[in-house]
């Protein structure tokens, strides 16, 4: 189990580093935009915002949904460990308390 979740755990990195590099893309048309308005360019500003705006915002929209994909799929994996940590717990325990029935047991035998 543990293996596969740390698998589980490289996967969604992996993904967090594209969507990083993702990002770095989405942010060159703003950084052009801005730019353009600095240098008093409205032709350029006015096109971005006509043009390709949109496309700036459903990438970052889906850039967002992505990352709440990966934090639902860590989050599975957090609750996965801790329910396994607390089922081999209450076994440890389940399994002292039978032990130690038994030693009682085999005292009253004796």
């Amino acid at each position: 189990m543990q293996k596969n979740n740390n698998e589980k755990m490289f996967t969604q990195a992996c993904k967090l580093t594209n969507l990083a590099d993702h990002l770095r893309l989405v942010e060159m048309p703003l950084d052009y935009v801005a730019l353009n308005r600095d240098n008093k360019d409205n032709g350029a500003v006015h096109y971005f915002l006509n043009e390709e705006l949109d496309s700036v915002q459903n990438n970052i929209i889906n850039i967002q949904n992505q990352i709440q994909e990966i934090s639902d799929v860590l989050t599975d994996i957090y609750n996965e460990e801790d329910e396994l940590q607390k089922s081999t717990e209450y076994e440890k325990k389940k399994n002292t308390s039978l032990f130690e029935s038994l030693e009682v047991e085999n005292d009253d035998v004796r």
